[in-house]
């Protein structure tokens, strides 16, 4: 069967020329996409080889207005919205302080960018390499933050041919991949780079992952490289597939002398936003931390609601793929570790990837003391239960 979406550009080309514009100045004309990869741990306080903070999270009051305020989320369909089941539902009736409306952009976060450098949302999930460039981009309208990692690693390497089976067999191949200008491309080329193998195969970037899934059907010993849930996806639809690579695998091993973890997305909030109403930020990533905990320990429950939510577009593919999308909810001083390690080795190895230059302490929000539980982080699933049996819902 193949798969047809009108998920992926129609956002996007409803924004015509004035996102166009915008596009060019982030330096993401042209392109589409969605994830990345990685995995490991981060120590809070600490900071990667070569770039230091000065800030830390401090005791103080919240800024800005304490009275309950609308609060628009712009979300990607998949691995960074998969997790937030229960804060949408709790959000849906009227169970929060504020006044959250989340909207879903399927894969498109090109017009996502657009739409959050335009003012549309206050709050948004994005790969984790458009935040630098959006913060150091001094012509945008806006200044953004970055308040919590969402994924960690979620790429790996499909094929029909079952000769593959690491990096090195895939010499003088093509190679399909998803997320040109965004987190995954920036992702393969640092990897490829560290371990010596930058120009031994031709990548070839196509705009939706969709596209790529009806390719590898109709492609005798066809290669991909694609983020989960996509993977999970792709395994119903195609006889004899072959996942052989994790490229978040690849990523430990290659820089486990830097310990960098790779990251995928990120929510970024709008500056202005957060000094007006904190606690309103606040809230958002307690109640996202608390669904991401429910989603771990709840992920048969969890992926029954992905359809309704429009969080992923099948049930079933969402609980084989749970598992696999590292969903985290990291914030503060370990967010920023773990996040400034991974933008620095893409840094290193293209620093257009991240806009030229290593955001400092301004790019990171650090929640006061005492609001935020810090013991958020990742869990693989293996340590998790998937039969739904530690149910509940978020009170």
């Amino acid at each position: 069967m193949n798969i047809t979406t009108d998920l992926s550009r129609r956002s996007f080309l409803a924004l015509g020329g004035s996102a166009l514009t915008v596009l060019a100045g982030l330096g993401l004309a042209g392109c589409s996409g969605g994830s990345s990869t990685g995995s490991g741990s981060a120590a809070a306080g600490s900071s990667p080889a070569g770039v230091t903070f000065k800030s830390k999270t401090e005791d103080r009051e919240l800024k800005g207005s304490a009275d309950a305020t609308k609060v628009r989320v712009g979300l990607i369909m998949g691995p960074p919205s998969m997790g937030l089941s229960q804060f949408l539902l709790a959000a849906k009736n009227n169970k929060t302080f504020n006044d959250f409306s989340f909207e879903l952009n399927g894969v498109d976060y090109v017009g996502l960018s657009a739409k959050f450098n335009q003012g549309d949302y206050d709050i948004c999930t994005l790969p984790s390499n458009i935040g630098p460039i959006l913060f150091n981009n001094d012509e945008l309208k806006n200044d953004y933050q970055v308040i919590s990692i969402d994924n960690l690693g979620v790429l790996y390497v499909m094929t029909t041919d079952s000769s593959i089976k690491t990096l090195d067999d895939l010499k003088g191949k093509q190679v399909l991949a998803y997320g040109q200008g965004g987190t995954p491309e920036y992702t393969i080329e640092a990897l490829l780079k560290k371990t010596g193998h930058a120009g031994d195969f031709n990548i070839v970037f196509k705009s939706t992952p969709f596209e790529i899934l009806n390719l590898i059907q109709d492609q005798p010993n066809a290669i991909a490289i694609l983020p989960q849930p996509f993977v999970a996806l792709a395994e119903t639809m195609v006889d004899k597939l072959y996942v052989p690579i994790s490229i978040t695998d690849e990523w430990n091993k290659a820089f486990k002398k830097e310990g960098s973890m790779a990251v995928t997305t990120t929510t970024i909030v709008n500056k202005k936003f957060a000094e007006e109403h904190e606690q309103a930020v606040v809230e958002y990533l307690q109640m996202a931390g608390k669904s991401v905990e429910w989603s771990l320990k709840n992920m048969k429950a969890a992926s029954q609601l992905q359809e309704e939510l429009g969080t992923f577009l099948n049930n079933q593919v969402s609980l084989a793929a749970m598992p696999h999308i590292e969903m985290v909810s990291l914030t503060g001083e370990r967010m920023r570790t773990a996040l400034s390690g991974f933008v620095k080795c893409l840094y290193d190895a293209n620093p257009d990837s991240v806009g030229g230059k290593i955001p400092g302490d301004g790019f990171y929000y650090l929640p006061p003391q005492g609001y935020l539980d810090d013991s958020n982080t990742s869990v693989s699933g293996e340590d998790v239960p998937t039969d739904g049996s530690a149910s509940g819902d978020l009170q």
